[in-house]
């Protein structure tokens, strides 16, 4: 099922998406559908009738209201060896993303400044849908209620000042575009065998598959979960492959006027254009 959250006539909700446009579900949030006993068992008993059809005014991030957002560093071996001056990595390295930065399809990628190397990160992540602590890669994906994709949008020129500022390069206002689905982990049998990819004005710029994450998801998530507990609606982001922006020769950022789509196989297409701040 590719549950998203939309807008119509001035309301909200959760609707799925099917052949004709999408069906409201009965819930209003993602968070009352989270607040459900077993989320996934709910949104699964779901009979939807695609005569109801409609298509909404807007999508927005199909995500829990201030939901927690984790992402991922260095977790493609094309990334970190295009990176290896920057990104030398010896475990799973995690960075926490501010709400605020969290934007759906179609809306607007801000550039703050002129002079920001805004870049793009095509990443699969992971949707959370049961409260984890001490996770075990036998048991990790039992945690997991789906997938979405996000963009991992970067400003490369703080890095370049100061490596360690990682979230002013990270979370500036609208650098987070998420969705535009959450599609449920029935839909997708191996979440390690899917194309990833993105496209800078219909160019393909990263092209790679889920079979190259170095650390898997099982093994993301007991890494994370040793200390921090995960609850329903967290998005675990699992790191970008090779070919962004800030490694290319020469480099090559998006600018205003730019649309750039980050594609996971099964998952979904996100589309955000990009424009000046300033």
């Amino acid at each position: 099922m590719r549950l998203l959250r939309y807008e119509r006539n001035g309301e909200r909700g959760v609707g799925a998406a099917v052949d004709g446009g999408v069906v409201a579900t009965p819930w209003s949030s993602f968070g009352e559908l989270f607040a459900e006993a077993d989320p996934l068992a709910a949104a699964q008993a779901l009979s939807l009738d695609a005569s109801s059809a409609f298509e909404p005014d807007r999508l927005l991030p199909p995500l829990v209201d201030r939901a927690q957002i984790v992402g991922t560093g260095g977790n493609y071996a094309d990334h970190a060896a295009e990176a290896k001056d920057t990104i030398q990595v010896s475990e799973p390295v995690f960075m926490a993303v501010l709400w605020s930065s969290i934007i759906g399809p179609d809306d607007a990628i801000v550039i703050p400044y002129e002079d920001t190397q805004t870049d793009y990160e095509v990443e699969l992540s992971v949707v959370i849908g049961k409260t984890a602590r001490g996770l075990t890669r036998e048991n990790a994906m039992d945690h997991v209620f789906g997938y979405t994709v996000m963009n991992d949008v970067s400003a490369r020129e703080v890095m370049v000042r100061e490596r360690f500022q990682i979230m002013l390069s990270k979370s500036p206002d609208t650098f987070t575009p998420v969705g535009p689905y959450v599609v449920t982990k029935d839909e997708i049998p191996d979440p390690h065998a899917l194309d990833i990819a993105s496209y800078l004005n219909g160019e393909i710029r990263q092209h790679s598959n889920t079979r190259n994450l170095t650390a898997q998801i099982p093994q993301l998530l007991e890494a994370l979960t040793r200390t921090v507990t995960l609850h329903p609606g967290a998005i675990v982001s699992t790191g970008t492959p090779g070919g962004v922006g800030f490694f290319r020769t020469p480099q090559e950022f998006m600018k205003d006027g730019d649309t750039i789509t980050a594609a996971v196989e099964g998952v979904g297409e996100l589309t955000n254009r990009v424009v000046a701040g300033w």
